[in-house]
Order: structure tokens, then C-alpha cells, then sequence
């Protein structure tokens, strides 16, 4: 009988069943019949994104970027999950950026949306992944007492119950990698979206990760984001309004504090904010928020800054010193006195915390904010004496590199000595790659001669007088006029008389290009004094072919020719071929005025072959110019063409927009004489875009010869119609 109940118990079990998930579940004893058990409620939805930050606005690139990479079960089930790593400065919105995105997106994850601040920058404690994801796992129905104590158990749990699922998991201010990677499921159907100031390469190169990057506001959208703020006020005064987005730098941080700042005030103008902000020293202090921390741009830049390491935040602080703007490897290598190599690492490391930014390849910057908050770090923690010697090592490597730029440029040129050591700096070996660093380097350079250092006086006049081939070539008056006027006072500082004759000499020239001829003229006649009486009989002759340049522009035209002779004589008796060229090409500028054509030809095809010997392109552009100009005076225009048209390609390839546009004018003077209107228009036109780019006072003369020929041409639209 006891084997018969046994076996018919036997007969009847089934296997239990159970879904879903439930805690602690007892069986005692063996049950006849199948058992479901479920957990009471149903699995939990988490919905624990924030509310997004008020006045979202533009990023629309970004938008699309999420939308493209973030999406739910858009990849291979072995791939796992979609994510992507949103990066970006402090303060530049990358929160608000997410947040507005996920919410946006939200119904495409029915199963929920799991939300964390990492810490990762901040006052607070950084949050590990261990504790993360305990709340997590509570989140997503696990009881506390369920939840395991090994942090590989929990991650091991949370994939479990993600898998299959539709989950995004927003991980928010993450400091690196190590607190990301165990909150990544596995499933293919969840997505994860990281916000970082770091670019952290270790999830770009192993889990996939798409980076995003959020940079500042367009000043359009800027202005949006203030107006959300202040309201219609912005609109009164749109003035102020743009000078406070541009004084914030366009981050939506500065942006907002600075709306707080009006709406908290409102007897305050835009005006006024503005006037506060326009000050960089008290900047910061402006858009301090003593009531919240994390609104405030010192506070939070200072979270990013405590994070690096020794030699990368040396370099942050000594960059709040650095005059100019953009810069390289070898500027920091100046900097920080040391190899550009280990310069490179500091500035990959300073750009991964989106400290500085890559403007271009290799060229860096930052904002004016970040550069404020960096000098005044620098003010704290750099000595006033380290502090001068960084400024003098920049002050360095710009005068030598400017020097071996403007050896490429302008070779045979008069050189002066240089007093002090140079720096490594890049290759300039050829042509082009010295004019591009000159472009790149060309305000910088401008920033450093506000340096008040009595140390740099003697090179302050070096570096303008290096300088002046570059300006000469480029026609940038106000950077020449001022950088000059600058050397000029050092000089008289030092009581340097012959540094004093150079730097009058090359700033006359300045001035005498603008058409200041009597501010010119009394340069040049101090200059020839003092080269007098230091007894360089060089710069005599420099001074004495410039004043008869003046001479010239003043119409005393035979005593200009005059003043040129005498100069042409010392060039040759001292064989500075490349001044004896120069100073033919002044004197047939003078002959062609006086008529005498053929001696202006002769002297400006002896000039124009020196040139061309010497490697002088952009004097050989100017001499082929001046003899388009003397054909087309003598009526040969088949000459004047060609003499043009020759100066087109060749100030084209050496750089020089006043050149090139002084070729067009020519070929248009050509063109109108012969009856070609249309073609003179064209010629006139491309003419008149780069005088006037250049600010030369051509351009004003043109202009109205311009606007002249339009009212005589027939319109096209109405040529061939009857009358």
C-alpha cells in the first residue's frame, strides 16, 4: 500500500513554474499540480530622468548625433548596447543637451530610463559603480536585502534583469572610465548616454562609444538663451545684449548667471552688466553665485582644474598668462620651458578635459572665461618672478621664429643681432610654411609687445624690426603702426640711438603707406640724424631713399630723383644689391610722373631682373606693377598687360593681397582704354574686394572710378531691346 501511494505521488508531480520577479519564495514538501508565482504590481518602470534645465536652445547638430547613434536595438544583438559619450567643456550645457534629448525620446523606452550623477567633477564625493548600481538594481525591483554584496554580482544582476529590455541609461557627469563600464548592459535593445568633461578614449576604443561633442553657443543661439533668461529686455538694447553673450564666451552657465543676475536686479541694464562683464579682471566675479555653487563659472571651472596633474595644471595656470590667443606645442614648450614633444602630451591631456580646444589642426585655444579663471590661478600660486620669466621665454621664441620666418620671406634683407637664445620652434624651410606661421602667429605676436617688462626693451625693437618685411608683404598698417610705436618708446627707454634710427626708419614707412607723408617725413629726418651720428652709413642711406619717397608723394619730384641718386650710390659702392634694386624701382615711379617713359622701362626691367635673382617675389611683383604702369602712361597696353598679368601670378603666389589687387586695378585701367567696360568692371571689382579688405586708401579713388564706369555700361538686361 506504501508503494502504491508512493508511486501514484510519483505519477501526479509536475515542475513548478515561476515568472517574473519576486523575493524570497519557500516550497516544503512536494505539490501536486503546476504553481505560478508572480510579484505583486508587476516589474517596476523607472522613470528617473530630471526635469530639463529651463531655456534649452539650438544643438541641433548634437540632436541629430544622439538620434543617429542612441537608438534601441539599432545594432546586432552581439554588439550590445548603443552609446554614445557627449563631452564638452564646463558649463557648456551637456546635461541640459541629454536631458532635453531623452526626454524627447522617452517613449522609445517602455521599459524605463535610469538616471545618475556620477560626481565625477564636483564638491562631492565621486560615486562608484558598485554603489550606483545597488540603487539601480532597487530601482528596478530588486528588495535591499536581495541585492548582492560583490560589485561584479550586482552588475551581473542588472544585465540580467536589462536584458531584452527597452532602458536607457543616462550616466551623468562621469570622471572616468573605470565608474562607467560595469553600468553598461549587455542587451541590445538598451542604450546609454555618458556625459563627460573628459574625452574618455578607453570607452571610444573598447565598448564603441560614439563621441559627441558640445562646443559654445553660436551667438545667435546665445542671444536665445539670454532673452529665455531676461525676456524682452534683450530686444530694448540688443547692443549690450550681443557684448554680454561675447563677454560670456557663449556658455550657457555664464549666459544664465548672467540673466539671474539682471532678473535679481531689476533697476539693472544690459548696459550696465555689460560694462561689468567688459571688465576680464572682474569677469568672474560677476558671474558668481554665492547661493549655489554649481552656478557659478569659478567654482565650476575650479572642478575640472583640481583634476589635473602636476605639469598639465602648471601649464593651465601659465596659459592665464599667455598674451595672445590660439597656440601650439611650441608656444607651450616656451611656456613651460620644456620639449615641444612633452608640450604635446600636456596639451592632449588639457584638450581631453576640454580645458582648451583644438581650433585647428594642431593649434589650440580657450575661452575667455576659462583664460580668466587660469591668470587668476596663476596670480595665486606662480611667483611674480616666474611669471616674468614665462613672458620672456614667449617673447623669445617669437623673435627667433619670426626671425628664421622673415630669413624666408625676405632673404638679402639687412639683418640686426638678436640678444637673446633661441627657442625650439617649428621648420620654416620654405616659403609658404613661413608665411602660414606668421599668419597663425600674426596677433599673438601683436600681444606680446604689450608685455611691461624693462628686461624686453632691447627686444621689442628686434621683434618689430623683424616684423616689418612681413607687414610690408601683407599691408597689415595697424598691427605695423602699432607694434612700431610700441618698439619706439623702448628704444627711448634704453637711449639706444641706432635701435631708435631702425625703428623711426621702418615706422615712417608704416606711416608713408597710410599716406601720412608729414608724420613720415619727420621720421625720417630724425632717423637720418641718428644714423649720422652712430656712423652707419647704411641707415643714412635707408633714411635718405625714404625721404625722397616723401619728396615724391609731395610732388617736388626732381629733388626726390635727386635724394634717390645719392642713396642708389652708397647701395652700390656698398654692394647691397637688393637696395640698389629697390631704389631703381622708386626712381622710375618718379620718371614715369616726369614723363620720361623710356628711362622709367629701362630702370624698372633692371630692377625687376634683380629681383628676380634674388628671390624677391613680392619686390618683383611690385617692380612688374610699376611697369604695366609705365607702358600703359607711354600708350604700349599689349606691354601693360603683360606686365600685369605677370605681377597677378606672381604676387598670387607670394601672398601679397596689395599686389595682387594692384595688378587688377592696372588690368582694368588697360581694359577700360580699350573699350572693354565689361572686362574693366570685373578687374576693377576683384580690385576694390582686397583694397578694401586691407583698409588701403586705393580703395576710396576706386570705388568712385567704379561706381563711374556702372553708370556709363549699358545694363545687360536691357542691351538689344528696343528703344
Amino acid at each position: 500500500m506504501r508503494g502504491q501511494t508512493s508511486e501514484r505521488v510519483d505519477r501526479c508531480a509536475t515542475r513548478n513554474v515561476m515568472s517574473g520577479v519576486a523575493g524570497a519564495v519557500v516550497q516544503a514538501g512536494t505539490i501536486v499540480g503546476d504553481v505560478h508565482v508572480q510579484s505583486a504590481g508587476g516589474v517596476p518602470v523607472p522613470r528617473q530622468l530630471p526635469p530639463v534645465p529651463f531655456g534649452f536652445v539650438g544643438r541641433d547638430e548634437q540632436l541629430a548625433a544622439l538620434d543617429a547613434t542612441v537608438a534601441p536595438g539599432r545594432g546586432l544583438p552581439s554588439m550590445g548596447p548603443s552609446v554614445a559619450l557627449v563631452c564638452g567643456t564646463a558649463g557648456v550645457g551637456k546635461t541640459a543637451l541629454v536631458l532635453h534629448w531623452a526626454h524627447r525620446v522617452s517613449g522609445e523606452f517602455p521599459d524605463g530610463q535610469l538616471y545618475v550623477d556620477l560626481r565625477g567633477f564636483g564638491p562631492s564625493r565621486r560615486l562608484d559603480a558598485g554603489e550606483v548600481l545597488a540603487g539601480f538594481l532597487r530601482s528596478l525591483g530588486v528588495p535591499t536585502p536581495e541585492v548582492p554584496e560583490d560589485a561584479a554580482e550586482r552588475a551581473a544582476l542588472y544585465r540580467s534583469l536589462l536584458a531584452g529590455r527597452r532602458v536607457l541609461v543616462v550616466l551623468d557627469n562621469a570622471g572616468a572610465e573605470d565608474q562607467v563600464r560595469p553600468l553598461l548592459p549587455g542587451s541590445s535593445s538598451c542604450s546609454v548616454v555618458i556625459t563627460s568633461r573628459r574625452v574618455l578614449s578607453g570607452l571610444v576604443a573598447a565598448e564603441g562609444a560614439m563621441l559627441v561633442r558640445v562646443g559654445l553657443l553660436h551667438p545667435d543661439d546665445a542671444l536665445a538663451l539670454l532673452r529665455r533668461c531676461v525676456g524682452p529686455r534683450v530686444d530694448e538694447d540688443l547692443v549690450a545684449a550681443a557684448e554680454v553673450c561675447r563677454d560670456c564666451a557663449g556658455l550657457p552657465l555664464a549666459l544664465r548667471v548672467a540673466g539671474q543676475v539682471i532678473c535679481c536686479r531689476p533697476s539693472m541694464s544690459l548696459a550696465e552688466l555689460a560694462a561689468d562683464l567688459a571688465d576680464r579682471r572682474a569677469r568672474l566675479d560677476v558671474l558668481d553665485s554665492e547661493d549655489d555653487p554649481s552656478t557659478s563659472a569659478r567654482a565650476v571651472f575650479s572642478w575640472s582644474y583640481e583634476q589635473l596633474n602636476g605639469q598639465a595644471a602648471r601649464a593651465f595656470r601659465l596659459l592665464g598668462t599667455y598674451p595672445g590667443h590660439s597656440f601650439d606645442s611650441y608656444t607651450v614648450a616656451a611656456l613651460l620651458d620644456v620639449a615641444p614633444r612633452e608640450a604635446r602630451r600636456v596639451l592632449d591631456t588639457l584638450a581631453r578635459a576640454h580645458l582648451v580646444v583644438e581650433t585647428a589642426r594642431g593649434r589650440f585655444d580657450m575661452h575667455d572665461l576659462l583664460r580668466a579663471y587660469a591668470g587668476e590661478v596663476a596670480e595665486q600660486q606662480e611667483s611674480d618672478i616666474e611669471r616674468g620669466a614665462v613672458v620672456r621665454r614667449l617673447f623669445d621664441y617669437y623673435l627667433h621664429t619670426a626671425d628664421q620666418a622673415d630669413r624666408v620671406l625676405t632673404p638679402h634683407r639687412y639683418r640686426v643681432a638678436l640678444d637673446c637664445a633661441a627657442r625650439p620652434s617649428p621648420d620654416l624651410a620654405d616659403y609658404d610654411s613661413a608665411l602660414a606661421w606668421l599668419d597663425a602667429e600674426r596677433a599673438n605676436i601683436s600681444a606680446v609687445f604689450q608685455a611691461q617688462d624693462p628686461v624686453l626693451d632691447r627686444r621689442v625693437w628686434q621683434l618689430a624690426y623683424t616684423m616689418r618685411g612681413y607687414y610690408f608683404l601683407t599691408k597689415q598698417w595697424k598691427d605695423w603702426t602699432q607694434t612700431h610705436e610700441l618698439a619706439l618708446a623702448a628704444t627711448q627707454r634704453t637711449g639706444d640711438r641706432y635701435a631708435e634710427a631702425q625703428t623711426r626708419n621702418n615706422l615712417g614707412l608704416a606711416l608713408l603707406e597710410q599716406g601720412h607723408w608729414d608724420l613720415a617725413a619727420e621720421h625720417y629726418d630724425r632717423a637720418r640724424e641718428l644714423f649720422e651720428a652712430v656712423g652707419d652709413i647704411h641707415g643714412v642711406s635707408n633714411a635718405l631713399a625714404n625721404r625722397a619717397t616723401v619728396l615724391h608723394y609731395r610732388g617736388d619730384l626732381e629733388a626726390a630723383l635727386r635724394e634717390n641718386e645719392r642713396a642708389l650710390a652708397c647701395y652700390e659702392q656698398s654692394g647691397s644689391d637688393r637696395n640698389v634694386a629697390i631704389t631703381l624701382r622708386s626712381m622710375a615711379l618718379i620718371e614715369i610722373d616726369l614723363g620720361r617713359f623710356d628711362d622709367a622701362v629701362a630702370r624698372l626691367e633692371r630692377a625687376t631682373a634683380s629681383f628676380s635673382d634674388l628671390g624677391l617675389q613680392m619686390d618683383r611683383a611690385m617692380a612688374l606693377n610699376c611697369l604695366g604702369e609705365a607702358h600703359h602712361r607711354a600708350g604700349n597696353d599689349a606691354a601693360a598687360r603683360r606686365a600685369h598679368e605677370q605681377a597677378l601670378m606672381v604676387s598670387n603666389d607670394c601672398g601679397s593681397r596689395f599686389e595682387y589687387a594692384r595688378a587688377q586695378h592696372g588690368l582694368g585701367r588697360v581694359a577700360k582704354d580699350q573699350g572693354h567696360d565689361a572686362e574693366a568692371f570685373g578687374h576693377w571689382e576683384e580690385a576694390l574686394k582686397h583694397y578694401a579688405a586691407l583698409g588701403a586708401p586705393e580703395a576710396t579713388q576706386l570705388a568712385e572710378d567704379l561706381a563711374a564706369l556702372q553708370r556709363t555700361m549699358i545694363p545687360p538686361q536691357r542691351a538689344g531691346t528696343p528703344g
